[in-house]
């Protein structure tokens, strides 16, 4: 199949369900003491790796430019296992793994 745009990349495309889970089924069930905190961190991460993959796809005939947002991207994946880390260590029994 042809890419016609980000919406067709593989990585956009699990990069953005994996975005819905986390802000639909994880998020609503942590403890409120880690609505500001926690919460508001794993939204951010998670929207911005599908962002920034779409965002760099803009720029995919500037190749220093495009692998820059994808290098940005994989940082903010990095930065989401350490966040389900610590929901999985620290509120395990909040979230159906």
């Amino acid at each position: 199949m042809p890419i016609l745009g980000f919406k067709d990349l593989n990585v956009y495309q699990t990069a953005y369900q994996a975005a819905l889970i986390v802000i639909k089924e994880i998020v609503p069930n942590l403890p409120k003491e880690e609505k500001c905190d926690l919460c508001r961190q794993l939204r951010r991460s998670s929207k911005a790796i599908p962002a920034l993959i779409a965002e760099g796809y803009a720029k995919k005939h500037q190749p220093k430019a495009f692998q820059g947002y994808l290098v940005d991207a994989l940082g903010e994946a990095n930065e989401m296992i350490v966040h389900l880390s610590y929901c999985l260590d620290l509120y395990g029994k909040f979230i159906n793994t």
